[in-house]
């Protein structure tokens, strides 16, 4: 009988835990919120950190953070070809854990090999992104995985997910480095994490 009443108040406390969880109808996302320059005769642009968007000289970029991956359209305001280099472009984490990157067009099981600089022309735009080599892993009953830059678990059956305090307000950061001429300049863009609640319709 002891025993008994020790299951059923462990399941009751299991149970309360649960309950006090917070959910939410809504999703975590980030914007843009600065942008560092390393080349000093490079004047740092402006920012929309609304819309996601800087603007130089050289580049207007838009991101789009995308749950595992944040997506960008960068167009080439100067008049020489761009290339962005990406074995030495890094994701740096909210743990401010630094890691290599892979981007589209490239396959899932080729994501640590070497990548080819990605040329982009004057006055043109490329739509591409940019996703962590580390958060990709192959698992054996499920295929490919890609986990959230956002470290939170959702679920399929509801749209309510976790809301935790603690992933408000933190920091993520994008290093893309860009050659122009002979130049290399490397850009740090960084984003703001959040929580967007949607509208009851």
């Amino acid at each position: 009988m002891k025993k008994l009443l020790l299951v059923l108040l462990c399941l009751s406390s299991i149970t309360c835990f649960s309950q006090k969880k917070d959910k939410r109808n809504g999703v975590y996302s980030a914007h843009l919120y600065s942008v560092e320059v390393s080349k000093k005769d490079i004047k740092v642009g402006t920012i929309d950190t609304l819309l996601s968007i800087y603007q130089d000289s050289i580049i207007k970029i838009v991101w789009s953070y995308a749950d595992s991956q944040i997506d960008f359209e960068l167009t080439n305001n100067s008049e020489q070809t761009l290339k962005i280099i990406w074995d030495d472009a890094a994701y740096i984490s909210l743990k401010n854990e630094s890691g290599r990157i892979f981007h589209k067009g490239v396959r899932y099981i080729d994501r640590e090999n070497p990548q080819s600089p990605t040329a982009v022309y004057k006055k043109t735009t490329l739509s591409d992104l940019i996703s962590p080599t580390s958060y990709t892993y192959y698992g054996s009953s499920v295929g490919w995985i890609s986990n959230p830059l956002i470290p939170v678990d959702g679920s399929i059956w509801t749209s309510k997910i976790e809301y935790i305090q603690g992933l408000i307000g933190r920091t993520m950061r994008v290093i893309l480095p860009i050659k122009i001429e002979d130049k290399v300049i490397e850009y740090t863009f960084s984003f703001r994490t959040e929580f967007i609640e949607k509208k009851k319709k």
